[in-house]
């Protein structure tokens, strides 16, 4: 027990007492000392010799001058700083005393109530996600009458913040964002759990450009469950509120009502901010920006940013949707839908050529693959597979020549091996057939004759082309299928009548 005389201080070492900062013998002893050399001394400059030998933070100095003793320890966090306010209430960087580890803690107004068997069960559900950007959601207590909720600290600076330094940001980098973002809401829709409050500010970039999502779980207690609210109806209205920037329709219209979809319509928002440096509907009273969000359509976004390629637009405005039922079927598709454009993949209109690319090579496999179901699948060269050697795909598509015999003269080598003209070979025509009855190179006329789809496919690939029946059935074949087929329609008149 100190028996200095306190002077002007007595007051200011009465109030860090009853706070439980400081160990009560250390505290005497540096109160000791400090007056020792300074018996005039004022309470601001006690308080800054604590802050120097690193006893209390400037943030609980401050506290404590202002006569606040209480507050300072929540369960195992003792209270080191202010992080911000936000609509539940303000965040604060926090130590535990079990382990030493740095949190976030959120502390609720004391009007918040709310069910603490419930909001436990929540957190243990938010355990089994396991992602790198998801902040997971630790511990729910009350201590001297106030709620807290904690997640580990993340260091770094908010997306908002970001956007608002450097303004619009590059496609691919925005991309980058927002792909990272959905991979961990899917890891939380996998386990049947949102977000709820998906927003620029609730996102935190590190230097390295990893992101990190914060609140997780605070949609889960504003949401109701089992019929019992966990947060008091203020809370919920001024969550809403804050949110109304990037919430989903169906949100603003019931706030219990936040789904994964709606995390959906949250992620183009947010998207919709990072690409054009403003949100959808920046203007207006929280009222014009609910009926907004219902029933307007933001400024086109390709205004905005006219650099962005209009596959990523068309992201955005899917995520947009007003309907739910109108955006994607998963996050996990809308993960596939931003890889083009994520990472280091230019947002220039090449990269945007690279996507069509991608997309008309899909489609050529498949018209290949409708065009030749019915002949024979299983001759066909291979189109996903590409082989240097032109002359491989010719021994399989044309057996009807290889089984003629020897008399039959009309089947021409020539035309079975395509080696020497691996550019696209006409096909034949009984328009322009020379007197051997072989391809005319003069001729452009055939190679019309090709379908759309396969020439489109066909620059992908650095095998020979297949061909067309004509090709393979050639002239033979083809005035045997003609005499087939009058046989079967004179069959079929025969028996009808």
């Amino acid at each position: 027990m100190v028996t200095t005389d306190l002077g002007a201080c007595e007051w200011f070492v009465w109030d860090l007492r009853r706070s439980n900062l400081i160990d009560r013998g250390q505290l005497d002893q540096l109160i000791g000392e400090f007056l020792e050399k300074h018996p005039n001394a004022e309470p601001p400059a006690l308080a800054e010799y604590l802050v120097a030998k690193n006893i209390l933070t400037q943030f609980q100095a401050n506290r404590l001058l202002e006569g606040k003793t209480q507050g300072f320890v929540l369960g195992p966090y003792t209270l080191m700083d202010a992080l911000g306010t936000g609509s539940m209430g303000t965040v604060y960087k926090a130590q535990s005393k079990t382990d030493g580890q740095w949190y976030a803690v959120k502390v609720l107004p004391r009007r918040s109530m709310w069910n603490v068997r419930i909001a436990r069960r929540k957190v243990r559900a938010f355990e089994a996600c396991k992602h790198p950007t998801v902040v997971p959601f630790l511990d729910v207590g009350t201590a001297g009458g106030m709620h807290y909720l904690s997640w580990p600290l993340v260091d770094g600076e908010t997306l908002e913040k970001l956007v608002q330094r450097e303004g619009a940001l590059e496609p691919s980098r925005a991309a980058l964002y927002a792909r990272q973002a959905a991979e961990g809401l899917d890891a939380c829709h996998q386990q049947g759990l949102f977000h709820g409050l998906f927003k620029p500010s609730n996102i935190m970039i590190e230097p390295n450009h990893q992101l990190h999502i914060l609140d997780f779980g605070i949609g889960a207690l504003l949401a109701e469950t089992e019929g019992e609210s966990l947060v008091d109806t203020m809370s919920t209205a001024n969550s809403v509120a804050s949110g109304l920037d990037c919430a989903s329709p169906e949100s603003i219209m019931d706030p219990t009502n936040l789904t994964p979809i709606g995390d959906q319509y949250s992620l183009g928002c947010t998207l919709y901010f990072c690409l054009s440096g403003s949100y959808p509907f920046p203007d207006g009273t929280a009222a014009e920006k609910m009926m907004a969000h219902q029933f307007k359509q933001p400024r086109p976004l390709a205004e905005l940013a006219p650099q962005v390629p209009a596959e990523l637009l068309a992201v955005v405005e899917q995520l947009m949707q007003k309907d739910p039922t109108a955006r994607y079927a998963s996050t996990g598709e809308v993960i596939e839908a931003l890889a083009p454009f994520a990472g280091h993949q230019p947002s220039s209109p090449q990269g945007s050529g690279k996507a069509d690319q991608a997309r008309a090579y899909a489609a050529a496999k498949a018209a290949a693959l409708a065009q030749h179901a019915e002949p024979k699948p299983t001759p066909r060269p291979r189109v996903d597979v590409p082989t240097p050697r032109p002359a491989a795909p010719a021994a399989p598509v044309r057996p009807a020549q290889r089984s003629t015999p020897p008399t039959a003269k009309p089947a021409p080598k020539p035309a079975a091996r395509p080696a020497p003209r691996p550019a696209a070979p006409a096909p034949v025509s009984e328009a322009n057939p020379d007197k051997n009855g072989e391809k005319n190179p003069q001729a452009p006329e055939p190679k019309l004759k090709r379908p759309p789809s396969w020439n489109g496919g066909r620059e992908f690939l650095d095998e020979t082309p297949s061909r067309n029946w004509e090709e393979r059935l050639g002239p033979i074949g083809i005035a045997i299928s003609a005499i087939v087929m009058c046989v079967l329609a004179w069959l079929l008149t025969w028996k009808l009548f």
